[in-house]
């Protein structure tokens, strides 16, 4: 068996999260699942994404939190989907939080490129949601997330809890914060042929996160 061959295998047993900003790629992020998909045994659920927490939208937090972990537990790698506006996405954070926490393997690839099917428009490409979170090591000697906000790190409130270091991220000195791009692969799904490469990247994020 050569190496690709292996990489795919490997894949095809992973189960993902697609993390997506829904009201603006949910579209786009559709062409991504669809290829995914594409490669899975007809009728076996291969993957979760941010539709997850719409139903809890309109109730309160509490609820769409629940409803995120629900669905990044069932996971174990997380692909976080860029489009204009996915790094300051609230609840796309969130959703990288939890996969933090559980220990999933982390990636993002970037679907601006993507023309949305319903309106035929791409965006402008933007930042990678990944930087804007990282893991902090405090004077315990224990690690917290942290984010970017305006330039500045703060405590990650969404998720306060206490984590073990994923084995992607460097160790860092106390008092120092590593953001999780550090480490992690992004890539881009037009350029780089997400359609045929997928599953590739996939296995990989698993295997560096020893899954």
């Amino acid at each position: 068996m050569n190496d690709r061959a292996g990489v795919s295998n490997h894949a095809h047993s992973v189960k993902v999260f697609f993390s997506f900003r829904y009201d603006e790629d949910r579209y786009r992020a559709d062409v991504v699942c669809a290829a995914w998909r594409a490669h899975r045994t007809p009728g076996v659920a291969a993957y979760v994404d941010s539709r997850v927490s719409e139903p809890a939208t309109a109730l309160a937090d509490d609820e769409i939190k629940q409803a995120i972990r629900d669905g990044v537990d069932q996971t174990s790698v997380t692909c976080v989907l860029i489009g204009a506006h996915t790094w300051k996405d609230r609840w796309v954070r969130y959703e990288i939080a939890r996969s933090v926490e559980r220990g999933n393997g982390l990636l993002a690839v970037r679907i601006d490129g993507i023309a949305d099917p319903k309106t035929q428009q791409r965006v402008v490409a933007s930042w990678n949601p990944l930087a804007y979170l990282g893991i902090g090591k405090i004077k315990s000697g224990v690690y917290l997330l942290f984010e970017n906000s305006n330039g500045q790190w703060s405590r990650y409130e969404d998720d306060p809890m206490t984590l073990r270091k994923p084995t992607y991220v460097p160790d860092m000195s106390i008092g120092y914060i590593e953001p999780l791009s550090v480490g992690l692969s992004e890539y881009d799904y037009v350029a780089q042929n997400g359609a045929e490469n997928l599953d590739q990247w996939i296995a990989q994020a698993a295997a560096k996160a020893g899954k």
